[in-house]
């Protein structure tokens, strides 16, 4: 069996999520450079995108506003399939736009949840929402790096082919 590397993260705004807000401004204008930087990145094979609202509710990435007025910024949360670790870490940390983006918006990114990031090992062709991913997130930020949730401070090696 043959595995992948499925990464899912999410970026919460420090206060409003309006067009005011300079993370906002600033990070839905650069997503669609990193996305076509991941469309071109040998190492990714795949990426989806959406917000997950405060009460749980998933929307669209492209279909962001209008939010709601009074109701709390949204995780902005993209998930992708890695052929290896050493992609996902090239990308993030090397590649054309990331890196330089997710850098200038660091100082605005409310972090008083825990873990933004989770990874894990998954046969290639399974497939997942993005209240898998969620759901991940949360088992990592209350049980710590496992096989079935982890980090990227505590990453756990691809399982041996079978």
């Amino acid at each position: 069996m043959d595995y992948r590397l499925i990464h899912f993260n999410c970026a919460r705004p420090k206060g409003e999520f309006t067009f005011e807000n300079e993370f906002v401004r600033v990070f839905l204008a650069i997503l669609p450079r990193i996305f076509s930087d991941a469309d071109s990145f040998d190492g990714v094979h795949w990426h989806t995108h959406g917000l997950r609202q405060p009460d749980g509710d998933w929307r669209d990435l492209y279909q962001a506003f209008p939010y709601p007025n009074g109701m709390a910024a949204p995780d902005v949360c993209t998930m992708a399939g890695w052929r290896s670790l050493e992609d996902m870490r090239t990308f993030v940390y090397s590649g054309k736009t990331h890196p330089a983006g997710m850098r200038r918006l660091q100082e605005q990114l409310d972090r008083s949840q825990g873990a933004g990031f989770v990874m894990w090992w998954a046969p290639r062709g399974e497939r997942f929402t993005m209240e898998d991913g969620w759901q991940r997130l949360l088992h990592l930020r209350e049980n710590g790096s496992s096989n079935y949730a982890f980090s990227l401070d505590q990453p756990i090696l691809r399982p041996q082919v079978a």
